[in-house]
């Protein structure tokens, strides 16, 4: 019987590749499973124009390397593109779909991580966490810390911008502690997901003028690349705080700067930015209104195995002439 021939590229350790390898279904095999987390772009570039990729019927990906596109038009059996991933920006999805080669994101294999790492920058925005926690460090205590700087998440209204799986459950999750939710998507959402988030739709500008917190959740693309940027901050209360567990192309990281400088709004979560890793100068890094994390929302023990599972079944799909799920349409 003929196998299906795999090729894996990954920024994770030996520990996760090994857990990809070890579901390979009998009817495909691995031929060629690249992962290291401090790889460069140079030095992945070998695998990118490796034998076993040119004569591989599937690709599959966990990375934030360039996919060259000459590798993509050199892979002459390549049927179909996997990624363990939400984000293709990295991935040349126009040249893949003019070869007739579909491509799939994880659908949502992250999205619960990425959801609870939302409201948790929430929480530790509005309560001041990381200044509480230098301060106890530094031996201050209740006396020393200003009340009017700490904030409940209950009863304040969240706007969410992107009402896809990770909006939706941060819907879900932020009107269990008591939030009013929001959202503006310009994609039809089905009133039953609406009616699950107990959410309002609205304009981009009315929730940017009336919400306590914008969380945003939107692929980055040509048209949402800087989607954010004075105008749009400007619009938002003084005392609102931003949340970015998406992309930071998707800001305009200077007018944020801005933002927050001058008190435009009150403070920021952020997990992306537009450079990563971040200039260690970078000023949202030593912010005191800023709680930066080094974009982990994704990350999770659990939602790996999810990821693989999710990857295995798709490969399956198309070595069976059927349709993946997760396709991505846009780039």
């Amino acid at each position: 019987m003929t196998k299906a021939k795999v090729v894996f590229i990954a920024h994770v350790d030996t520990e996760f590749k090994d857990a990809f390898v070890e579901h390979c279904p009998p009817n495909m095999e691995v031929v060629r499973a690249f992962s290291n987390p401090k790889a460069t772009q140079e030095e992945v570039g070998e695998v990118f124009a490796s034998e076993e990729l040119r004569g591989a019927d599937f690709l599959v990906l966990f990375c934030r390397w360039r996919i060259p596109e000459e590798a993509i038009r050199g892979a002459k059996r390549l049927k179909f593109i996997q990624t363990l991933g939400q984000g293709t920006e990295h991935i040349p999805v126009r040249a893949a779909s003019e070869l007739g080669i579909p491509v799939s994101n994880s659908g949502g294999g992250n999205a619960i991580s990425v959801a609870e790492h939302t409201v948790l920058l929430m929480l530790a925005t509005l309560k001041n966490l990381l200044r509480g926690v230098e301060a106890i460090r530094q031996g201050k205590f209740t006396k020393d810390m200003d009340r009017r700087s700490f904030h409940h998440l209950y009863e304040k209204t969240v706007g969410i911008i992107g009402l896809g799986t990770i909006g939706r459950l941060v819907g879900k999750l932020v009107n269990g502690f008591g939030a009013n939710v929001i959202f503006f998507d310009p994609a039809d959402i089905p009133p039953s997901v609406v009616a699950d988030c107990h959410a309002r739709r609205v304009s981009l500008e009315e929730l940017l003028a009336t919400s306590d917190v914008v969380t945003l959740h939107v692929p980055l693309l040509k048209t949402t690349k800087g989607m954010l940027r004075w105008e749009q901050l400007s619009m938002m209360k003084p005392s609102a705080i931003f949340i970015n567990t998406s992309r930071g192309d998707l800001v305009d990281e200077l007018a944020l700067i801005r933002a927050l400088r001058e008190k435009v709004i009150a403070g920021a979560g952020l997990d992306v930015f537009d450079q990563e890793p971040p200039s260690r100068d970078n000023p949202l890094l030593n912010m005191e209104n800023v709680v930066p994390t080094p974009h982990i929302a994704g990350m999770s023990s659990e939602n790996w195995v999810f990821r693989v599972k999710n990857c295995w079944e798709n490969l399956q799909r198309v070595w069976n002439g059927e349709k993946p799920v997760s396709l991505v349409t846009h780039w």
